[in-house]
């Protein structure tokens, strides 16, 4: 990510209440909140100044990554379905009763997935399991 982006970003996350430290590695926003319960509000704050001020045909997807959350800038295509717009008609067509049979299915096979989220899935796993161990 460009430095300009970068400082954009870390200047708008230091206007925001309950952030206890912030951080930008590699294109990622790390952020340590004083309350993890405050995730999904920071989450749609900061996806809303990226795409109202940086890039708006841009998303942010957020992990949980041991103590801290991880925020990628992603394009709009592959944010995580976790906003609602006005236009998105899939709740209408989604049976629950398919959904609750115990396992998780996320959709995907492995497979389906092209080398470039397979590299940013095993990039993700390495950074929970560095968090875990301390790092």
């Amino acid at each position: 990510m460009f430095k300009r982006v970068e400082k954009q970003i870390l200047d708008f996350v230091d206007t925001l209440d309950g952030i206890k430290s912030r951080e930008v590695v590699h294109g990622t926003l790390y952020v340590i909140l004083e309350d993890d319960r405050d995730c999904d509000s920071i989450h749609r704050k900061i996806r809303n100044h990226y795409k109202e001020n940086i890039n708006n045909e841009g998303g942010c997807n957020m992990y949980s990554v041991g103590g801290e959350f991880a925020y990628d800038f992603v394009p709009e295509d592959r944010e995580a379905p976790v906003f609602c717009d006005e236009d998105y008609s899939g709740k209408e067509e989604m049976d629950p009763t398919e959904m609750d049979d115990g396992t998780p299915d996320f959709g995907l096979d492995a497979t389906d997935l092209t080398e470039q989220e397979e590299a940013e899935l095993d990039v993700l796993m390495n950074l929970q399991a560095e968090s875990q161990r301390g790092k």
